[in-house]
């Protein structure tokens, strides 16, 4: 993979370690924001390879009053070191 461009994530929803990447964005803003979001699942997503891989993924997730919204989620990994960040996370509806 070449470094620098976006590509699309194919079959995000199907693939296991997208999915452990979208929990583990809703389980940090969860931490980060003091929220209540329970994950659902990845509705998309995007991989940029730098220094590691950054996913943009578009995350399905529920409230604590079980409203189910879309959110956008960036996670920089680093797989060798096992490093997860999770650098943005908003809602988009």
């Amino acid at each position: 993979m070449a470094s620098g461009g976006w590509r699309p994530i194919v079959a995000a929803e199907n693939d296991k370690e997208v999915e452990d990447i979208g929990k583990f964005a809703v389980e940090e803003h969860n931490k980060e924001a003091n929220a209540g979001l329970s994950f659902v699942r990845v509705v998309g997503g995007r991989t940029q390879v730098v220094a590691g891989v950054n996913y943009d993924l578009t995350i399905s997730a529920r409230d604590m009053a079980g409203v189910t919204g879309t959110y956008e989620a960036q996670v920089w990994v680093k797989a060798w070191e096992n490093f997860k960040k999770l650098t943005s996370f908003k809602r988009l509806y």
